[in-house]
């Protein structure tokens, strides 16, 4: 898609990485709060994100993590997916973080 262009897929990089820091701080948030409204709006703004770069990992827990709120599962459910999601967003960000700064 970027056809090898460097600046491109370095301003791609970055514009993933806030894509990214936005989602994480969203998740977290309107997921305690059990805002399935603002919780959807969240991952469907960055859903086209995590499928053009192949990150199945945060679909799947984000559909999980929507179970979880239908399901009106306890709060240390919601805290535990929350934690998955971290993790699997610090990975992501480092190695977008990889491309920026190479």
């Amino acid at each position: 898609m970027l056809f090898g262009e460097e600046k491109y897929i370095k301003e791609f990089a970055q514009a993933a990485i806030i894509s990214f820091e936005e989602f994480k701080e969203n998740y977290t948030l309107f997921l305690l709060k059990k805002d399935e409204v603002n919780f959807r709006k969240a991952g469907h703004k960055i859903k086209p994100v995590a499928q053009m770069l192949g990150i199945d990992i945060i679909l799947d827990e984000y559909e999980t993590a929507k179970n979880l709120i239908w399901d009106d599962n306890p709060d240390s459910d919601l805290k535990a997916s929350c934690s998955n999601m971290d993790e699997i967003l610090d990975q992501v960000l480092a190695e977008l973080q990889e491309v920026v700064n190479n």
